[in-house]
């Protein structure tokens, strides 16, 4: 089944705060995004017909799999795309040479490029990406300290034929035209573009476009303008920003305004040119009824195809679970493929070197994806197998079962590790690893450290608690990387037979939200301890551990049973002083217990009172399911799929919640009820006039984009990325 998305979405007011001109979105462009992906892989297409269906597409390093950086994707001659926004961010380039862009967006991200050379574009808008960047107190950015400290975007047009388009400031979206034609185009600029005159648009034809400043002006040279108007010219302040006066020698011809000799204030003296004989696209065209022709440039055969089918894209609530967890998909689903189930040849170790294990086991955990599309954490009882069948050949080391691709990439750097830690493996063997229930496709790199660790025990013959489990992804240097699903793989293992589990330590804001969300219950039902590297989770799963950890851990387990007995005494036993002494001791015997240090500071009224950004986001997402989901339909879909009880439900929950969420979150889920309210309030009141119809449609889309703007803002702050680890 499909999993629930967290979905992204196209702010609709100006995140950076110049104080400038901001380019207006076209109409057209106004509800265009339904939806935001993420690309996952680092290739072009092949030449052929592409249509985004309403799609906006992130193309960002950190999403890419691999990543590499400076990236350059280039899309042949014929190319056709059509309803999308493409948004590129991080040194990444993409070349379009002789394509043809409908309806496209294009957003330049900070040290992003942008090459248009001999390309159609045709009811299209170029704009800069308007995500917020904070410094490191959390003040906003101005664009000037983004350029300095992350790059400069740059969008380049030579030789291409532009129609019924509108164009943002140059200085915010880095935009160059040379040699190129502009055709019934909205050209907008900002108060930077305005400070001095510079060259922008270069040997460019300007035809039936609205001029929106002065300002586009200054940034022209060797153009002709013909039949275009520029209201802004006639007014008090026009060429107010300039530093200095200047004057502008102008092609404007035929303009449905009249330029004066001089703008009022005296900034800009226009000074009659005559129109250089190259300007403009050299591209025969012919711009007929809205309709854009091109002879020149032929375009791919065939019927369009839609990106998400050709390209491997991705929302982020998939990439952040695919990041972390180890996915059990739902009843019917189908695994992510056997393409990664590859077999794995290892290094022979030393001659002489034998396994000391034929067969071992650990507890590991895993996601299933719910039907409601919640999640629900449970143990795995993993194995491996060490049989004894390829001679003296190099030992090799597979899943028995289905595998996703990240899945398999996890295995391989465990294979890494395993092989440098102890210089190879004996040689004759096929070893295998397998999960108890292994008819089920898995993925996610959250494994690897029970791979590992039952690797280990093949080599050494060591023995693993059966009462301690463990999640986490890991590299071939043996440190531990974070995962996803980390609440519900605790909740999971307090299901289970487990006493102990482990979780990287990167992931402790997780278990930071599971006492805020559900008190300290989880925390007294499994001891939680933080995983930083490899050795760190050796020490938890043996069977023999220190004895100042041991006895401290088997206090713990007695005053546990205590507690358990009946789960509403539990804050009363834990306020005594014998519990905090177990606590405080079981601290100081290992630092990286969680359950020790989160309910000592429970105790203390030192805990966390909100959400993490992460989980505050999922928290009011998972509460309110039903409105996010709804808010990608439309009014019709709504009013016949929701019902007034369910819409309530998550009403209620949101409100519940609000108080322990970051702040930051807050103005989304205010949206989320606003809309909730509207959609229910028709529910419960059914629409029986055409003027009450049309009234709750528009409420219902102001409260949508309400919400879409919102999030939208919340997610293109950079210090939330951060936390987010973006």
């Amino acid at each position: 089944m499909e999993k629930k998305r967290i979905l992204y979405f196209l702010a609709l007011v100006p995140l950076f705060g110049l104080g400038g001109l901001f380019a207006a979105q076209p109409e057209w462009y106004n509800g265009a995004v339904k939806e935001v992906l993420y690309l996952r892989e680092a290739r072009p297409l092949p030449k052929g017909r592409y249509t985004g269906n309403q799609l906006k597409i992130n193309i960002s390093t950190q999403f890419l799999a691999p990543a590499p950086t400076p990236l350059e994707l280039e899309f042949p001659a014929g190319t056709v795309f059509e309803d999308v926004t493409l948004t590129v961010r991080d040194r990444i380039t993409l070349n379009l040479r002789g394509c043809i862009l409908r309806r496209v967006a294009l957003q330049s991200g900070p040290a992003s490029t942008i090459n248009l050379e001999s390309c159609v574009l045709e009811t299209c808008y170029v704009d800069h990406d308007r995500a917020i960047y904070r410094s490191a107190n959390g003040a906003e950015r101005t664009v000037a300290e983004v350029h300095a400290n992350f790059g400069v975007p740059k969008i380049s047009m030579k030789d291409c034929i532009v129609a019924d388009t509108t164009l943002s400031s140059p200085y915010l979206g880095g935009i160059t035209a040379t040699r190129s034609t502009f055709l019934s185009c909205v050209v907008e600029a900002d108060a930077e573009d305005g400070k001095q005159k510079s060259e922008r648009y270069i040997q460019c034809a300007f035809t039936g476009s609205k001029i929106s400043s002065v300002d586009v002006l200054l940034n022209s040279s060797q153009c002709v303008f013909n039949n275009c108007e520029c209201a802004d010219a006639l007014t008090a302040n026009a060429g107010g920003n300039l530093v200095e006066a200047v004057t502008l020698p102008l092609a404007w011809e035929k303009g449905k305004t009249v330029l004066p000799p001089a703008t009022a204030n005296g900034k800009i003296r226009f000074e009659p040119a005559a129109a250089m004989p190259e300007t403009g696209s050299a591209k025969s065209h012919q711009w007929e009824g809205g309709h854009l022709k091109v002879s020149d440039l032929a375009e791919a055969d065939g019927a369009s195809q839609r990106l998400q089918d050709v390209w491997k894209l991705t929302d982020f609530k998939t990439y952040m679970a695919n990041k972390g967890s180890a996915t059990q998909p739902a009843a019917g689903a189908q695994p992510n493929g056997t393409s990664a189930n590859a077999t794995i040849t290892g290094t022979p170790a030393a001659a002489g070197v034998s396994f000391q294990s034929r067969i071992n086991q650990v507890n590991g955990l895993l996601i299933s994806q719910l039907s409601s599309g919640g999640e629900a954490g449970q143990v795995t009882r993993m194995s491996l197998t060490a049989l004894p069948s390829l001679g003296e050949s190099p030992s090799t080391l597979k899943f028995n079962q289905d595998v996703g691709e990240s899945m398999g990439k996890a295995l391989n750097e465990v294979s890494k590790f395993s092989q440098l830690r102890h210089g190879g493996w004996p040689v004759g063997h096929s070893l295998e690893i397998g999960f108890e229930d292994k008819y089920i496709g898995k993925d996610g790199p959250s494994a690897a450290v029970a791979c590992a660790l039952l690797l280990e025990a093949a080599i050494t013959g060591k023995k693993w608690d059966p009462a301690f489990a463990v999640t986490g992804d890991m590299n071939a240097d043996g440190s531990v990387q974070p995962i996803g699903g980390v609440q519900a793989k605790i909740r999971g293992a307090t299901k289970g037979s487990c006493k102990l589990v482990g979780v990287p330590v990167k992931n402790e804001k997780s278990v930071q939200d599971l006492l805020v969300l559900e008190g300290p219950a989880p925390l007294v039902g499994i001891t939680v301890f933080g995983i930083k590297t490899f050795d760190d989770a050796l020490l938890l799963a043996g069977t023999e551990r220190p004895p100042a950890l041991q006895n401290a851990l088997t206090d713990f387990d007695n005053m546990r049973t205590v507690m358990m007995r009946d789960p509403s005494q539990i804050v009363p036993l834990l306020r005594t002083p014998h519990a905090a002494q177990r606590l405080q001791a079981l601290l100081t015997a290992a630092p990286n217990c969680y359950s020790a240090k989160y309910l000592l500071l429970y105790l203390q009224g030192r805990a966390p009172r909100s959400l993490s950004i992460g989980g505050s986001i999922e928290a009011a997402q998972s509460s309110a399911d039903s409105i996010v989901s709804s808010i990608d339909h439309d009014v019709d879909t709504n009013m016949s799929s929701l019902k007034g009880d369910e819409l309530g439900t998550s009403l209620y929950r949101l409100r519940n919640l609000r108080p322990r969420l970051d702040q930051r979150v807050w103005p989304y889920v205010d949206n989320l009820v606003a809309y909730g309210e509207v959609i229910r309030g028709a529910l419960l009141n059914p629409v029986r006039s055409g003027a009450r119809y049309v009234d709750l449609v528009g409420k219902a889309n102001k409260a949508a984009s309400g919400a879409k703007a919102a999030y939208d803002k919340l997610i293109n702050d950079v210090q939330v990325r951060e936390e987010l680890g973006l």
